[in-house]
Parts: C-alpha cells; sequence; structure tokens
C-alpha cells in the first residue's frame, strides 16, 4: 500500500437546473445549489469522491471549483492512505475557498482508505453503531398552514423529529412556533428550530424561553457565532439546547475554546466545510471531552450525507442526524440513497468506503464546470 499514489483527478460543479430554488429566511432571494465533487484516482483503478454543496443566489456557484483546481495538481503522485499528512499538506494550500475546497479531498481520500481496508468508513473510524435517528429538515414555506401537510408527511414518513426553517422574523416564527406547538404537542415529535443567525439578542433569549416552556429540543443559531456573550447569555439562564450556526468556528482550536467558555450546549459540525472527515473525527472527541454530542450538520446530496453519516455512526455522541425532505432534488446523479426508515432511523449504507456508487455520467452531464488532472 506504500505504492498507492494519486495519478488522477477529476473536479466537477454539478447542479440541477430544474431544482425548485428553496429560500431559507423571509429576506434572502431563492437559492440554488452546487454539488462540488471530488473524485480521485489511484494508480492501482481505487477511487475516492468526495462532495460539498455550495448554495448562492440567482445563479449556481463556481467559487469552489475554482479554488479546488488551484490546488488538486498537487495531489499527483501522493498516497492518499495517508490521510494525515495529506491533511497536513492541505492545511498548507493558499486558496480562498477555505476549508469547504478543502474538504472533499480529505473525505475522498478516507473513502479510499476505507475501501483498501476493506470496510465501510463508519467501522474504520470506531464503529459505535450502524443506525441513528434522523430529523427532517424542512424548507421555508410562504404561510404557516402550508407547514403543515408538509409536517404531516414528514410524520407519516417514519420521522420522529423535525427542524423548521422559518421566516427568521421574530414575530412570525413566533406564530410558527405556536401553531406548530399547538397542532403537534402531544404528538411525541420532537422540534427544533434554526433562526440562521437573522435574532436580536433578546430575541434570541425570547424564543429560547419559550421554546424551553413548549419542551423543544434545540434553537439552532440564534445570533451570529461570533456572538459569543449572547451565546453565553442563553446558555446560562435556560435549560434548552443552544446550537450554533455551524458554518464559522469550524477549527479544532475555535470549537475547544469555545467548549471552555461555554458558548453551547453541544457543538454543530459538517465534514464537509470543516475540512474534511480528518478534523471531524477528531472534533467528536473534544465534544466528547466536554460531555458534549456533536451535532452533525448534514444538509445535502448524497456524498454530503454519505460522510456525515459515517463519522457519526462511529460515535456515540450524536443525537439526529439532518436530512432534507423530501429527498429527490439531493440525489442527482447518486445511484445509491440514504433515507430513513419507517421507524425513524438512518443507516449506514452498505459496502465499503462511503458506500456510494455515483452516475459519473450523469455527473459530467449535470456539471456548469469541470477539469480533470492526471
Amino acid at each position: 500500500m506504500k505504492d498507492l499514489k494519486i495519478e488522477r483527478v477529476e473536479l466537477y460543479a454539478v447542479a440541477d437546473r430544474e431544482a425548485a430554488p428553496v429560500p431559507w429566511a423571509d429576506n434572502q432571494e431563492p437559492l440554488l445549489y452546487t454539488n462540488n465533487i471530488v473524485r480521485l484516482i489511484c494508480n492501482d483503478g481505487t477511487e475516492g469522491a468526495g462532495a460539498t454543496i455550495s448554495y448562492t443566489e440567482n445563479d449556481f456557484d463556481r467559487c469552489i471549483i475554482e479554488s479546488q483546481r488551484t490546488v488538486v495538481p498537487g495531489l499527483i503522485g501522493k498516497n492518499p492512505l495517508a490521510t494525515q499528512e495529506l491533511y497536513n499538506w492541505l492545511q498548507s494550500r493558499c486558496t480562498w475557498g477555505g476549508l469547504p475546497a478543502k474538504s472533499p479531498i480529505d473525505i475522498a481520500a478516507w473513502d479510499i482508505k476505507a475501501k483498501k481496508a476493506g470496510m465501510p468508513l463508519y467501522m474504520l473510524l470506531g464503529g459505535a453503531r450502524n443506525k441513528m435517528l434522523s430529523y427532517a429538515s424542512t424548507p421555508m414555506f410562504d404561510t404557516v398552514e402550508e407547514y403543515f401537510p408538509y409536517l404531516d408527511d414528514c410524520v407519516a414518513h417514519g420521522f420522529k423529529a423535525i427542524k423548521l426553517h422559518c421566516y427568521c422574523v421574530y414575530e412570525k416564527d413566533v406564530a410558527l412556533v405556536d401553531a406548530v406547538q399547538a397542532r403537534y404537542g402531544k404528538t411525541g415529535i420532537r422540534f427544533m428550530l434554526d433562526t440562521a443567525t437573522f435574532y436580536t439578542p433578546e430575541q434570541a433569549m425570547a424564543m429560547a424561553r419559550r421554546l424551553e416552556g413548549y419542551n423543544w429540543e434545540w434553537l439552532e443559531a440564534p445570533v451570529s457565532d461570533y456572538d459569543y456573550n449572547t451565546y453565553k447569555r442563553l446558555v446560562k439562564n435556560t435549560d434548552l439546547e443552544i446550537s450554533s450556526h455551524g458554518n464559522c468556528l469550524l477549527t479544532l482550536q475555535e470549537v475547544t475554546y469555545a467548549l471552555s467558555k461555554e458558548m453551547w450546549s453541544d457543538v454543530r459540525q459538517d465534514a464537509t466545510v470543516c475540512g474534511g472527515i480528518t478534523p471531524l473525527n477528531k472534533c467528536f472527541h473534544i465534544a466528547e471531552g466536554f460531555s458534549k454530542n456533536l451535532e452533525i450538520q448534514s444538509m445535502g446530496y448524497t456524498l454530503t450525507q454519505a460522510a456525515n453519516l459515517h463519522v457519526a455512526l462511529a460515535h456515540n455522541n450524536c443525537k439526529f442526524f439532518e436530512q432534507f425532505y423530501p429527498y429527490d432534488d439531493f440525489e442527482l446523479a447518486s445511484k445509491t440513497v440514504i433515507r430513513t426508515d419507517k421507524e425513524g432511523y438512518v443507516h449506514a449504507p452498505e459496502g465499503n468506503g462511503l458506500g456510494i456508487e455515483m452516475d459519473w455520467d450523469k455527473v459530467k452531464e449535470m456539471s456548469v464546470a469541470s477539469y480533470v488532472f492526471e
């Protein structure tokens, strides 16, 4: 295995031009989604794949793939099994795409590593379990009433928990939360609220206390992740789980600092944003050291889902797995699907590595940009 080398790298920015754009807040334009895929091919034919999602207004994103193409020529000739060495090399590369541009490379290397080991990735990383509870991550609807058929469908499908993406306008969100509580409060379904950092500190506290009274699961991203003092006040003055946005304080040092200052009730992290599987796996251990959960952020395409699911299944300190529902728009060009069963659990994909089979012809067909290096 010392002789294994990367001999070809393929980059794809994949977009579904027919998919409906989805807004996540009342003041946003509907967002377009791009699946940024890295495919590594080795000298013995072993392949690995990783991806990160990007979402932009007005047009599909190309900044991730343009950042990646300045980095990946240096991968040629490197051994993907030396994941820590490869990760160290990636971190010293200059790119304005930051950690999201580098994350899929690390993920693809781990996909290869687990395949060469002849086991699913979650087993290679520890194998704490092979299934876990999931929650449906909602789009934002125009009216409160439009949420109800969607929520009913989620419950019928098997979801035991649902996270609301709301208007991120306090008064409108209060009306939504109260209506959902009135309709579903005695059903046993667990609810979370994601306000995408748009609240003032006063609104965040008021909503946290409201959700605490309703016994909801958590309040996510009430204010900017950089508003340390507000997060500390929320954690100190309510018993509700307070979760960060999960897109800003990403490094192991930042996570350790935040937990040491009691800024969060848990850690919110994503392999496709924080730098890959290498740091996410370590971040789980840091959270465990503080007796905290790491509630995985995994809304995205199948490769995104797979990377985060495998790491979550390798550990015990993650209660829920996030799935965008309905699934179809986020299964583009994937022959393998990851879906929640009727009992509310999501299972590890079968097969070694990530266990995901891609339709590479479809990937190429749906790409808005692509590059090959060898």
